[in-house]
Order: C-alpha cells, then sequence, then structure tokens
C-alpha cells in the first residue's frame, strides 16, 4: 500500500506537468468563462500549492506531531497577481517541488507513511493523508487543466 501512495503522488504530478508542457501560451492565457480560471491561473495556483504540500511532508517526516495549518485558495489569485505572472515559471515550480519530494519519499521507509500530524481543519492526520491529499488535488486541477485548455 506504501509503494501505491507514492506511486499516485507521483503519477499525479508527471500528468499534470505533462498536460501543462505540451499547452501553447495562447490557450494557457486565453480568457475564461465568469468565474473560472484559465490555464495559466490552474498552473499558478499549482505552483504555490505545491510548495505548501512539500513543506508539509517534510515537516512531516522530520518533526513529532507538527501542525499542518489550512489555506484557502481564494486570496491567492488577486494578492499574488495570477494576471501578471509566467505561468512558466510556476509550472518550474511545480516540476522541481514534485521532484524534490517525490525523490525523499523514493528513499523513506515505508512505516514513515504513518507519521501523524495535527491539520487545523481536518484533525488527525498521517503523511499518508497529505500524500493521498496532494495526489487528488493536482488530479482534479489536471481535469481543470485539461479543460480550460479546450
Amino acid at each position: 500500500m506504501s509503494d501505491e501512495i507514492i506511486k499516485a503522488y507521483i503519477e499525479s504530478g508527471e500528468k499534470f506537468i505533462a498536460v501543462a508542457e505540451a499547452a501553447e501560451n495562447s490557450a494557457m492565457n486565453k480568457s475564461a468563462p465568469d468565474g473560472e480560471w484559465n490555464g495559466a491561473f490552474v498552473v499558478h495556483h499549482m505552483g504555490d500549492f505545491e510548495l505548501h504540500f512539500s513543506h508539509r511532508v517534510l515537516r512531516m517526516l522530520t518533526e513529532d506531531n507538527p501542525e499542518i495549518v489550512g489555506y484557502s485558495e481564494e486570496p491567492y489569485p488577486g494578492n499574488l497577481n495570477y494576471a501578471a505572472r509566467d505561468w512558466r515559471l510556476s509550472l518550474a515550480t511545480v516540476r522541481a517541488a514534485r521532484l524534490m519530494t517525490s525523490d525523499i519519499l523514493k528513499k523513506i521507509d515505508p512505516s514513515m507513511l504513518t507519521r501523524p500530524g495535527m491539520h487545523t481543519e481536518r484533525g488527525a492526520i498521517t503523511l499518508a493523508d497529505i500524500l493521498s491529499s496532494a495526489a487528488k488535488h493536482i488530479a482534479s486541477h489536471t481535469e481543470q487543466l485539461t479543460t480550460a485548455l479546450k
């Protein structure tokens, strides 16, 4: 089971990166319907949140029962100026964060996946829960990105 969790984490990131890398700049930046994100906004969101997920993984591996803070995505697009940012830099962030975290995860003892933490919104969690959440999160945004690029 531990190999499956790490494999799902790695593969979900690889799929997102492949979809984004295949996109044309014009498709990434095309206007989206009201209330929806264009492709670039999806990539920026993932760049920002992959930093959070990587930080969570590092804390879960190095601290005893760390507090894991929940985040709201709502202020990010405006406060971090998604409209003016280069999506390629955010994609590079996704790639780098995933590569580093994946490299670490491939080398841990499987028992480390049970390390506990306390999420400010969800309560008691394990490293496996964080990885599962990260895989599901990027998978849902891979679908969103695919739709935005059509």
